[in-house]
């Protein structure tokens, strides 16, 4: 068993040039989305690299399937389009040193994207009860054996390529709390992430706005009411939408998840709304 090791989700994949172009100096374990299945293995530099493609699609689905493969006493999600600091494994493995009592460490990346920057912390603590959980995915770092006797998994409604398009680590990180795991954040950079082709984020649109609403539906029910206002009040002076209509599409994507619908099943389904 490993020390470390990254576990990336990605697509169309044909070879590991990733490797490379994430700055990848550790064990890694590439699940890949295409249209074939196959499983691959090379080594490099005194580490190992997997890749399980297969025909599946989703994010969840997909990280489900490098947790599957996990091997390492602490793993890191990631994206492929992260970069990382060329000192990266030992940043996060000393974090989980000085802070044995954490299950998972939440790690700051920096980003080309002003309109989405990524919190950070001055110093590592762990995470507050009343705290949200606004963190990516690949800013998730872990130690399995915690991850894996919780039993916890990405669900796989929501994210890319799932029926709604985004929410799959916050829930991943609510289960996690519900399940008892100590969440940590760190005061430490690990890389930079891209958001320049984002798979879902098409702005403050009415897509935008259904997804958080069947999000809430599902992950906070008994209080999405007040979730719903504090979106608009959120996201005010963002997109083209009044608050009226963010609130008609908060609703409209609460009704869709209770019916499973997609936005664009729910759109087709209900032709109307687009003469409101």
């Amino acid at each position: 068993m490993s020390k470390f090791e990254i576990l990336c989700v990605t697509m169309h994949q044909n070879d590991f040039s990733k490797i490379e172009k994430m700055n990848i100096h550790s064990d890694v374990v590439f699940a890949n989305q295409a249209d074939t299945t196959s499983f691959e293995q090379i080594e490099f530099e005194g580490h190992t690299a997997k890749m399980i493609t297969t025909a599946t699609r989703g994010v969840g689905v997909n990280r489900n399937f490098s947790l599957a493969y996990a091997s390492a006493d602490i793993c890191l999600f990631a994206d492929d389009d992260v970069t990382y600091v060329d000192n990266m494994e030992e940043i996060v493995l000393d974090e989980f040193e000085k802070n044995p009592k954490a299950d998972i460490m939440i790690f700051h990346f920096e980003t080309d994207d002003l309109k989405r920057p990524q919190q950070s912390y001055p110093k590592t603590k762990r995470r507050k009860k009343w705290q949200k959980l606004p963190w990516g995915g690949f800013r998730i770092a872990f130690r399995l054996s915690a991850v894996k006797k919780a039993n916890l998994n990405f669900t796989t409604l929501f994210g890319g390529g799932c029926v709604f398009p985004s929410g799959e680590d916050s829930m991943f990180l609510k289960d996690a709390v519900k399940a008892g795991l100590k969440i940590y954040v760190s005061s430490k950079t690990i890389g930079q992430v891209s958001f320049v082709e984002s798979t879902w984020f098409t702005g403050h649109d009415e897509k935008y706005f259904y997804g958080v609403g069947a999000f809430y539906q599902c992950a906070r029910k008994k209080t999405k009411g007040i979730r719903f206002l504090y979106t608009i009040l959120r996201t005010r002076g963002k997109g083209s939408l009044s608050s009226k209509e963010k609130l008609k599409w908060l609703k409209y994507g609460a009704l869709g998840y209770k019916k499973m619908l997609s936005y664009d099943q729910f759109v087709k389904e209900n032709a109307e709304i687009s003469k409101e």
